[in-house]
């Protein structure tokens, strides 16, 4: 009987419209931790089991000791369990597909130069002046895009996100000030990363001749951090947005970081 209690209660879903979405989510006591966005219009099997489920024409909803197997486009399968799990399934818009499908773009003409530039390769005067002009491009198609849909988080461009991101980064400071408090939103309500509102905030503050919020910025020779105002709670501040300590990040660069108090300044040792 419980077997087949459990078999009937079993859900096999296909996401195949061409411009549809696919979205797992994970929650705990009614919170949402944790999901998975599917590209769009990619196929997805998805079977689970519950001892409870509720669903309409969008949305299943498995509660109480789920279990189950997705298989994503062109993947192996992937078995999951928890307490609580939906899947969903959002029709996406001609236009949105669009978007998502120029930032998937992005990402190569982004690095075309610039890319060879951080493997150590010469670039040429002639080089950064095609880099220059493609950025110049990118950052008008992304204006156009967050001015139509808001910031392309991971809820709206899935990986395309960080694409978005570094676009804003090699854009003018004009444009990144403008979207800076869409960013520093979308960092709030856990649809962009922390690291990307610490580079961004922290650069245009460097660029502004203030001191930086985050501890993201370091320079010379020898290598060192920019000023960071009221450095006694940067970790704080750090924590705040889901980054690691300073000590932590200062390992990245070969330094060790001395936290610093109230009454004293920070030493980073090479």
């Amino acid at each position: 009987m419980l077997i087949a209690a459990l078999l009937g209660l079993t859900q096999v879903s296909h996401a195949q419209e061409s411009l549809s979405q696919t979205t797992i989510s994970f929650y705990a006591n009614g919170k949402p931790v944790g999901g998975m966005i599917f590209p769009i219009g990619g196929t997805v099997e998805f079977r689970a089991v519950s001892n409870n489920t509720e669903s309409d024409d969008k949305r299943i909803r498995y509660a109480d000791n789920v279990q189950g197997r997705l298989t994503p486009p062109a993947g192996q399968p992937i078995v999951f369990f928890g307490e609580d799990v939906v899947m969903s399934r959002e029709s996406i818009s001609a236009e949105r597909a669009r978007a998502v499908q120029d930032l998937v773009k992005m990402s190569a003409s982004d690095q075309l130069y610039r890319g060879r530039d951080a493997t150590g390769a010469s670039l040429t005067d002639e080089d950064w002046r095609q880099q220059t002009a493609i950025d110049v491009a990118n950052t008008k198609r992304l204006s156009e895009i967050v001015d139509t849909f808001g910031w392309p988080g991971l809820r709206f461009a899935g990986a395309a996100s960080q694409t978005a991101f570094l676009v804003l980064q090699h854009s003018d400071n004009a444009t990144q000030r403008k979207y800076l408090p869409l960013l520093r939103q979308a960092v709030e309500r856990h649809d962009a990363l922390g690291a990307q509102l610490a580079l961004l905030e922290d650069r245009l503050r460097v660029a502004e001749g203030k001191p930086q919020l985050y501890g993201s910025q370091l320079v010379g020779e020898p290598l060192h951090f920019q000023p960071i105002e009221d450095e006694a709670n940067v970790d704080a501040r750090r924590r705040s947005i889901g980054l690691s300590s300073m000590a932590e990040y200062a390992k990245l660069f070969g330094l060790v970081y001395v936290p610093v108090t109230a009454d004293r300044n920070s030493t980073p040792q090479p």
